[in-house]
């Protein structure tokens, strides 16, 4: 097992038997999002977990995504939305594998190779008021968190509301993410849910096909707040460049170069689409100068 391998294995392990916080409920797994550093929480897709539930898109609509992440994690996601009764709704499965590890018992013996991931399932429901520039939304989310015989079980809600700003083609949107609470697990299981809110903007430039995005979140009682920035271009009515960053690139700043500093916890990526179908591809750069990459197709359903 390499030294890589033995870090992750050590934090999945000590998150399910310790209460500490859940790091699948923050991991990318949507090549998108991916693209613009984790901002655009007002801009939708069906297979992220970072977005405000009010935002919908058009139509029926299938994706699916795939992110690999450094040491060989890796995520797989698949949506669809669709209108239903006045709104629109949507479900998205989603997977994260931590790898496969070899198990040993007190004596280093070998017990066999397991595996650690986790699991979701949600649903979507957004709507319009009448009458009224306002989408509110809701999202519920089954979660499960299994590491060779612990498991964790969870179930949590999210809400949102955006306030269209249709004189300057902009928008406000605030929501509350994973709001919930664990199930029964495997005995010495524990796991923390902790709730986020994310205030949150978007503005579509008059003068440039460019879409400003701009999140604000905060969780663990406010002692912890991060700012995203982002931006999708628009070059031709199918072809589409985004980039984001974040204030996380403070954490991951290792002191190793000022290029690295520089671009550290920051996305870049592609995206375009033919006839119905659409393709996205996603980077992020670590402050380490790892990279994860990630590819999303989606389709439009007749």
């Amino acid at each position: 097992m390499t030294m890589n391998r033995l870090i992750i294995f050590s934090s999945v392990f000590n998150l399910l038997i310790a209460e500490t916080e859940f790091p699948g409920l923050d991991a990318f797994t949507s090549s998108a999002r991916l693209a613009m550093g984790g901002a655009g929480y007002l801009n939708y897709s069906s297979v992220s977990s970072k977005y405000n539930p009010s935002i919908t898109g058009n139509g029926r609509h299938f994706s699916s995504s795939f992110i690999r992440y450094q040491t060989g994690i890796t995520s797989q996601s698949a949506g669809i939305s669709f209108p239903w009764k006045n709104g629109v709704s949507s479900m998205a499965v989603r997977h994260i594998s931590y790898g496969t590890f070899e198990g040993y018992d007190t004596d280093l013996q070998s017990t066999g190779a397991y595996r650690a991931g986790d699991n979701f399932l949600s649903v979507t429901h957004s709507i319009k008021m009448n009458r009224m520039p306002v989408k509110i939304g809701v999202l519920g989310q089954y979660f499960s968190s299994m590491l060779q015989d612990y498991t964790i079980n969870a179930i949590l809600f999210s809400l949102g509301g955006e306030l269209l700003l249709e004189n300057i083609n902009g928008s406000i949107g605030l929501s509350i993410h994973n709001v919930g609470t664990t199930l029964n697990g495997s005995q010495d299981a524990k796991g923390v849910i902790v709730p986020k809110i994310v205030l949150s903007g978007s503005k579509q430039l008059s003068h440039l096909p460019l879409t400003l995005f701009i999140d604000l979140v905060t969780k663990s009682k406010f002692e912890e707040t991060e700012m995203y920035f982002g931006g999708q271009f628009k070059l031709k009515s199918n072809l589409q460049l985004r980039l984001g960053t974040s204030t996380r690139k403070i954490d991951h700043n290792t002191e190793q170069d000022l290029l690295r500093s520089i671009l550290g916890a920051t996305g870049f990526g592609i995206g375009y689409a033919f006839g119905s179908t659409e393709i996205h591809y996603g980077t992020f750069i670590m402050g380490t100068g790892s990279l994860i990459h990630g590819l999303e197709i989606g389709v439009m359903i007749e």
